[in-house]
């Protein structure tokens, strides 16, 4: 295992764990601002109760969109552009069995798959552009998350939460 591809597909599965971890820490800290809003004020009826209400649902969304993103490695994804110069074939058959299995393959790989199987296989050519739709959702995401947080801190050194 010392090629600089699989160690790239390695670094792209921590990042996807990474990024589960903070998704579920911001959703569990808008859970705890929400129960503390419910709970400590009389403020049940505030936009700021449905404000951090979807920004917990759009969090919680935003495990589907990583989810699909990280879906099939990227390593499995350049063999529909690149063919046989993927740097999918530049590594071992370990390594190779490894990355199968983290696209979620139970079915064996064959010892030296041709990339017309593997399309095949992966389905990659009706697939949706999950990289693209990811990086997209990713800017929307930070946007919105940015400016709630903002709306959010104003609302509270304004008020303090209270009427």
């Amino acid at each position: 295992m010392n090629h600089k591809e699989f160690h790239y597909f390695l670094k792209e599965q921590k990042f996807y764990k990474n990024l589960s971890k903070v998704s579920k820490f911001i959703s569990i800290s808008f859970l705890l601002v929400y129960l503390y809003l419910l709970f400590s004020s009389r403020y049940t009826a505030s936009p700021l109760i449905v404000v951090i209400n979807y920004l917990a649902i759009f969090t919680g969304f935003s495990g589907l969109i990583s989810f699909k993103y990280f879906e099939i490695p990227s390593i499995l994804l350049s063999v529909l552009e690149q063919g046989n110069q993927s740097s999918f074939y530049l590594l071992n058959g370990e390594e190779k069995k490894y990355v199968w299995r983290k696209a979620g393959r139970e079915d064996e790989l064959p010892s030296d798959p041709n990339p017309e199987w593997i399309v095949k296989t992966l389905q990659l050519e009706e697939r949706f552009p999950w990289k693209k739709i990811g990086k997209l959702y990713l800017s929307f995401y930070i946007t919105v998350i940015l400016f709630s947080v903002y709306y959010l801190t104003s609302v509270y050194l304004e008020t303090g939460f209270q009427n």
